[in-house]
């Protein structure tokens, strides 16, 4: 081996300790950004606000299906991006909702399908909203009553 390969050798070695260091790094609290209760402060934020987060579609007859658009607007000071959008069950089904980043002040619209099918009785359902917000998820409710048929 050449003079050459023992230095290219030697330097790979050295870095190759220097890296395997494990010892713990000690953590100042000023490198912690924590926020507050209204989230980080100083910072420009999306802040997502619903015209209604709650749809009461009262008294149904089974097999029925329940349309509504949730209308809401970014309040914050910096472009909004969901993230995603999901029901607790299969019978609340999100149609359609912005997948672009909505600008400060900018309004959009999530529309949702309840199927009433095979769902008897008082119905609480759960949309959740995630997004570059603080906090990241919103809820959503839709709910009522769902009347089967009578059996004698």
């Amino acid at each position: 081996m050449t003079i050459i390969s023992h230095l290219f050798l030697a330097l790979v070695l050295c870095i190759s300790f220097a890296a395997c260091n494990t010892a713990p790094r000690n953590i100042e609290t000023d490198m912690i950004n924590i926020p507050g209760p209204n989230g980080p402060e100083n910072v420009d934020q999306p802040a997502i606000k619903f015209e209604e987060s709650e749809l009461d579609f009262g008294t149904i007859a089974e097999g029925e299906m329940v349309n509504y658009t949730f209308k809401f607007e970014n309040t914050g000071d910096a472009p909004l991006v969901l993230t995603s959008v999901t029901s607790q069950c299969g019978c609340t089904v999100m149609k359609n909702w912005p997948k672009e980043p909505l600008a400060a002040g900018e309004e959009a619209t999530i529309d949702v399908e309840f199927n009433s099918t095979g769902r008897d009785g008082q119905q609480n359902k759960k949309i959740t909203v995630v997004a570059n917000t603080y906090p990241a998820k919103t809820q959503l409710t839709i709910k009522g009553v769902v009347v089967g048929p009578q059996t004698n």
